[in-house]
């Protein structure tokens, strides 16, 4: 008997299930939006901090990049400030990938070298409040 295997559309990616709510978390993050992307880079998402009262509005969490070299397929990076960046690459969590503008690093997070969930939500969440400071 032969088995047809199920296709994923195309740009679509299986994320593993205790991420599958991810951008949802995200999302729930007081002053966090998600931000339009290029249409030429479909699945990247962008999202950013726009908080009127702290006068803070910043790009500072990116997914869908590299996916395939992420098991769990979210292919995240986090914008950081530069000495953060060092630190999350020191404890082999990530690595630079760019300079960006006001001294601060455009990170690849290894989620394969995550433990799970909580340590990859503990380097979202540094990236969130470098945002917000």
């Amino acid at each position: 008997m032969l088995r047809r295997r199920r296709e994923q559309p195309s740009g679509a990616t299986a994320i593993a299930p205790a991420f599958e709510d991810f951008h949802a978390w995200v999302l729930s993050l007081p002053w966090v939006v998600e931000r339009p992307y290029s249409v030429e880079t479909p699945g990247i998402r962008c999202f950013g901090v726009d908080c009127e009262p702290l006068a803070r509005r910043q790009v500072w969490l990116l997914t869908g990049l590299e996916r395939q070299l992420d098991a769990h397929g979210l292919g995240l990076a986090v914008i950081v400030p530069a000495d953060a960046a060092g630190d999350i690459e020191g404890a082999g969590l990530g690595r630079i990938v760019s300079p960006m503008p006001r001294g601060n690093a455009l990170m690849a997070v290894s989620c394969d070298s995550l433990a799970g969930r909580a340590e990859l939500e503990t380097v979202v969440l540094s990236a969130y409040c470098c945002a917000l400071s």
